[in-house]
């Protein structure tokens, strides 16, 4: 009996070691395990993670924003709040929609949270610096003197981010700090020679008054006509760009003014163009010609002068001076903004024939 006993006694052991190895071997491979009872929970909220970054990251391509956003909050919720990459991508959702208090906030928590990648907090010292820089709309001193600070810490990350030596330089020109913009910005150029951005260095350094200044970004169109214009071309003339689409109601509703707005300045040095978000050539082209639109008409197949715009509402007015600097821009259309529009033509159209 005794050694039967003994016998029990041992088997019992050897199981409670097999258990004892297998517990700490599962608690090895997910420390979750014990707190949650459940690997495949683990698992699950793994599988969720990554669905919801991937569904974030999507919607962010298509421009959807908001949508992103909430497919961001909740990846990050399932990282106790506290996931840094989820934050920046809160960031870039954020700066998407202009509320750029909230792109700020979010790059705070990157860089809470973002540990020894100092890569991660570099973004977030650039993404924030922009948001910054964006609610000074160039004239609040304090806010760029905010957005120098926030380039400068990312900088002092030394990590591989040229676009912080960029985005330095524009905020120390809007300062009027010209030689060191112009050194950070020759910077940018050395490192970054065949970026799109780098063309835009090379202006501002030639002429730092266009980081003061809104500038127009260089475009070019071939109207329906078959006319290529540029902006280049359009120097001493008053341009107005008339972002719009044949499924807009509002755009479609402003033809009549716009087509007064034509014939009452059509002596004058102005060049009006209709730049079409429509995806029907045939549609499109029908409209203008039914519709006597007879100033200059785009399709941008490519949506490359409404991205470099950044049009984001339909229709969209930008007027532009015969410097190519941008002195107007509005969204939408009511009897109030027609005759805003009006004077804003005016004005530049008045200014123009005296320089």
């Amino acid at each position: 009996m005794d050694r039967m006993r003994l016998k029990q006694n041992g088997q019992r052991a050897r199981w409670l070691r097999v258990l004892g190895i297998g517990l700490v071997i599962a608690y090895l491979i997910s420390p979750e395990l014990l707190r949650t009872g459940s690997l495949a929970s683990v698992q699950r909220d793994e599988l969720s993670y990554e669905d919801e970054m991937e569904s974030g990251l999507s919607l962010m391509r298509r421009h959807q924003y908001e949508a992103a956003l909430k497919s961001f909050k909740r990846a990050n919720d399932l990282r106790d709040k506290k996931s840094p990459e989820c934050f920046l991508w809160m960031a870039e959702a954020y700066q998407g929609l202009e509320a750029y208090k909230n792109v700020a906030d979010s790059c705070e928590k990157v860089i809470e949270f973002a540990g020894s990648d100092n890569r991660l907090k570099a973004r977030a010292y650039n993404l924030k610096g922009i948001a910054l820089q964006a609610q000074a709309e160039g004239k609040d001193q304090h806010r760029l003197r905010e957005a120098e600070a926030a380039f400068r810490q990312g900088l002092e990350l030394n990590t591989d981010l040229p676009i912080l030596h960029y985005n330095l330089g524009f905020t120390l020109l809007q300062q009027g700090h010209d030689p060191e913009g112009v050194a950070e910005l020759r910077t940018y150029v050395k490192l970054q020679p065949g970026d799109v951005k780098a063309d835009e260095a090379l202006k501002m350094i030639s002429n730092p008054r266009r980081a003061r200044e809104r500038y127009a970004p260089e475009f070019s169109v071939t109207t329906s006509e078959g006319e290529y214009i540029s902006l280049e071309d359009l120097r001493g003339k008053v341009v107005l760009l008339d972002f719009w689409g044949t499924w807009c109601a509002p755009c479609v509703a402003s033809v009549p003014s716009l087509r007064t707005l034509h014939k009452r300045f059509e002596k004058e040095p102005l060049v009006m163009i209709g730049i079409s978000s429509d995806t029907d050539a045939e549609k499109w082209r029908d409209f203008t010609v039914q519709n006597r639109m007879v100033w200059a008409q785009y399709l941008d197949r490519n949506r490359k002068v409404q991205s470099a715009f950044e049009i984001r509402a339909y229709p969209t007015y930008i007027v532009i001076d015969h410097e190519g600097i941008v002195r107007y821009r509005s969204s939408g259309m009511s009897w109030q903004k027609d005759a805003i529009l009006e004077d804003a033509v005016r004005k530049q159209l008045k200014l123009a024939t005296k320089s």
